[in-house]
């Protein structure tokens, strides 16, 4: 059986999108209902309203979803919309979500796996897509526990929710059901592998900063100063450069939460390589808050960008996706995008999409501009990340 892949995106009321883009899966795949949709909404279009619409079109179908900071198909990006990606083939998917992951994370991780199969007769191969609320602060320990409990063979690919940059709450969706404070797993269990594709285009600004005093994911001093004051003064001039805002300048949260995501913290890795983490929002003691956590004691550097390696990190993506279909021809993939990505590259983002399309053969995809992205194989010690592109890949 063919895998047919069909993404759309719609604007208007969530009403509106939901009858649009269900009429256009049904118009595109004729032979019958899809396996699996994921819906990447904007907060112009609530998923309380949206996700019980589609499950009532399509009530054979496992549905996913979450709210977002940006939405794409390969037509182009969009702001204030809803994008799905709907799939049909030969495979085999289960899903089940989590509530309560700020508490106990590792019972309430435990259980969600247990309620999935461990595995399909014919189908050896496991994927799990994941979204979750980066607001929670757990990230990294999510993806990390799922990895050991799922198993070693598990591929995991997936996102952080948004919420247009107000940082106030991300939501994640099975079904008609939604939540804060959650993450959503849907396990694919497929007969070929599907590809888990990962990379970043980001470099040193800032010499390397000691992280003088800090408490789970919430950076307070950096070198004995406030953390957002350090931030400030060290970008500054290359903000300046790029033709943004000056930084003293910056009121509201949107604004403050988009200055952030163009200047992440880079923690330095054993392979000369930076791990990338996001900050999020500052505190009235001017602290920063990040999607995970970052030890006190430990050494970051302030990254920064330019908009062609970020177009070239899209293709990479695409192209270490492709190195895991086994040969396969691909027919269509999800894109999980740091929003960081968008901010910098602005109208020069369709370059990026482009660049995925080119390298994956022009097939359909679909996306979201995330707070953050999963992306985890066989033997990695991290599965979290920040100013990514994750590209996750269904074989024909």
């Amino acid at each position: 059986m063919e895998t047919k892949v069909v993404t759309a995106i719609a604007a208007g009321t969530a009403e509106q999108a939901a009858a649009e883009l269900s009429s256009e899966v049904k118009k595109k795949m004729t032979e019958g209902a899809p396996g699996l949709i994921l819906v990447f909404a904007s907060t112009q279009q609530p998923l309380e309203t949206l996700m019980p619409r589609f499950v009532k079109e399509f009530p054979q179908t496992l549905i996913m979803g979450c709210s977002t900071a940006g939405e794409f198909t390969e037509k182009g990006d969009r702001k204030g919309s809803c994008a799905i990606y709907a799939v049909s083939g030969d495979f085999k998917v289960y899903g089940g979500m989590a509530k309560g992951i700020k508490s106990d994370l590792a019972t309430t991780l435990q259980k969600l796996v247990d309620e999935l199969p461990r595995e399909v007769s014919d189908y050896p191969h496991r994927t799990g897509i994941v979204l979750l609320d980066p607001l929670s602060g757990a990230c990294e320990d999510i993806s990390l526990l799922l990895s050991n409990l799922m198993g070693w063979d598990v591929r995991l690919a997936g996102g952080a929710a948004g919420d247009d940059l107000k940082m106030k709450e991300t939501k994640v969706a099975l079904g008609a059901k939604v939540s804060s404070n959650a993450v959503a797993l849907g396990l694919i269990f497929s007969k070929k592998p599907l590809g888990v594709g990962v990379a970043h285009g980001h470099e040193p600004l800032s010499k390397p900063m000691e992280i003088t005093k800090a408490e789970g994911n919430i950076v307070k001093e950096i070198g004995g100063r406030p953390a957002w004051e350090v931030w400030k003064e060290i970008t500054r001039e290359d903000n300046r450069k790029q033709g943004f805002k000056d930084v003293s300048e910056l009121t509201t949260a949107d604004e403050i939460g988009a200055f952030l995501l163009r200047y992440e913290a880079g923690i330095p890795t054993l392979t000369q390589t930076y791990k990338v983490r996001a900050p999020l929002a500052i505190k009235p003691d001017g602290s920063i808050i990040f999607a995970c956590g970052i030890s006190q004691g430990s050494y970051i550097r302030i990254m920064h960008s330019a908009a062609a390696k970020q177009i070239e990190s899209a293709r990479l993506s695409a192209s270490k996706a492709l190195q895991q279909n086994g040969g396969s021809k691909v027919a269509g993939a999800v894109v999980f995008d740091c929003i960081c990505r968008n901010l910098i590259l602005k109208n020069q983002f369709a370059q990026a999409l482009k660049a995925i399309r080119d390298e994956l053969g022009g097939v359909p995809i679909a996306g979201f501009e995330t707070y953050g992205e999963i992306a985890m194989d066989a033997g990695d010690m991290s599965g979290f990340h920040n100013t990514t592109t994750v590209v996750l890949t269904f074989p024909q």
